[in-house]
């Protein structure tokens, strides 16, 4: 059977192409389309004419080629003039709709066996998005960063503030948190934290003439992650920025805590005990006393030996390199969540969807059928899920009868023009 239909790649491209992420309510609609227009292929509703051999091979090319198709939007969107607005929110809403598409596919009971292919590409194309995302924000993020560094005596008033960089870049990696559960660690913003820890303590260590290890920085930076910690509590991602700004806050700890007896050394390696021996070295060494401030005694080198044995040993036995810098990229692998996703939660036709089907319907691809009697659950073609406990006994045949359990959805394939339903 051949796939060359001007109708469905009009309607799948209308889905995929054409849909501007940033005027969707429901952002998960382009998945919901998708996977219902999947059911009804599958259903004896679409050319009931053809044998289940067909049938199958219809549905593997039409799933392709929505796949093929989101892969090409996603690496449209990366590639776009990255100046331009809501790149990194188009990014977050491709990477959850590929996300979700794939878990209803990979868990209904009839198109998981026969779409095998489709799974993995569009498992590569949720880490795709993912690695272009984490870009976007980064480079966004950057531009934010030189605020850390704004002496507070000389405001500058043309520079953006951070607490405006956390809220902006949190915001833009919203759609795909969306079926994830308030504080879940969404990786984006792990990769984020860590930026932010990486950009500042490498310049703490690495720029001796800079004047930034001093008491009097250090006390500026602090009150700067404070921003990002308060942002990160109220998004219930506390422990997330404790975890991923503890260098950065451990060596402005450092910076302003006594440091100018020997009887210190137990108390600085206690406290600053993610620092390595290369890290601590670096800071004590490039410390700026100020004019009334008592000089650093030769403490260096017994703060050294202890992070030596203690520090330095923990990070060999987990087989990380000792080295001064922090490493650019957070080196921690995406995985794509078991559980969690929308269709979990979700129950009737989402609020919003019919708005994003109405433009398809008027063109004449479409119709939308609720049906009163359904549950309403998602999952019900899901391996594992009982059909029949989900409708009344009197209505028991819904379940073949519909393509999906509460709505029915309608595209003409025909090679004829189209008519509106």
């Amino acid at each position: 059977m051949s796939s060359k239909c001007p109708a469905e790649d009009a309607f799948l491209s209308a889905i995929i192409n054409y849909t501007n992420s940033s005027t969707v309510h429901f952002k998960l609609s382009p998945t919901y389309v998708l996977y219902m227009t999947c059911r009804y292929v599958m259903s004896s509703h679409y050319r009931p004419d053809i044998s289940p051999s067909e049938r199958t091979h219809k549905v593997i090319a039409i799933v392709n080629k929505m796949v093929s198709m989101m892969e090409g939007v996603i690496q449209e969107v990366a590639d776009g003039d990255q100046k331009q607005k809501n790149i990194a929110g188009a990014l977050a809403f491709w990477m959850a709709n590929a996300s979700e598409l794939l878990n209803f596919i990979k868990q209904d009971k009839d198109l998981s066996r026969i779409t095998l292919d489709a799974q993995d590409v569009l498992a590569h194309l949720v880490q795709m998005a993912f690695k272009y995302l984490v870009h976007c924000l980064q480079s966004d993020l950057n531009n934010y960063m030189p605020a850390f560094l704004d002496d507070p005596e000389e405001q500058n008033p043309q520079r953006p503030k951070i607490g405006r960089a956390a809220h902006a870049d949190g915001r833009h990696v919203s759609a795909a948190a969306l079926p994830r559960e308030r504080g879940a660690h969404h990786p984006a913003l792990l990769q984020l934290f860590h930026f932010i820890n990486m950009w500042l303590f490498n310049k703490l260590v690495t720029e001796a003439d800079s004047g930034l290890c001093s008491h009097y920085w250090g006390a500026i930076l602090r009150q700067q992650l404070s921003h990002i910690e308060a942002w990160a509590e109220k998004q219930g991602l506390e422990l997330a920025a404790d975890c991923h700004l503890s260098r950065i806050v451990q060596a402005t700890t450092l910076l302003t805590m006594d440091k100018y007896s020997m009887q210190d050394v137990q108390n600085i390696n206690n406290t600053c005990f993610k620092l390595n021996s290369l890290q601590l070295n670096a800071l004590l060494s490039n410390y700026h006393c100020a004019p009334d401030e008592p000089y650093i005694p030769p403490l260096i080198d017994h703060v050294v030996a202890v992070a030596e044995n203690t520090a330095d040993e923990l990070a060999r036995s987990d087989g990380r390199e000792v080295q001064l810098e922090e490493d650019p990229d957070l080196q921690l692998p995406f995985l794509l969540p078991e559980d969690g996703y929308s269709c979990d939660v979700v129950r009737n036709i989402p609020n919003g969807f019919q708005e994003f089907l109405e433009p398809l319907c008027q063109r004449g691809f479409c119709r939308l059928t609720p049906h009163p009697r359904s549950p309403g659950t998602w999952t019900v073609y899901f391996e594992g899920a009982d059909c029949d406990s989900h409708f009344s006994a009197d209505n028991s045949d819904m379940v073949s009868n519909f393509a999906m359990p509460f709505l029915s959805l309608l595209f003409s394939v025909s090679p004829y023009p189209m008519v509106p339903w």
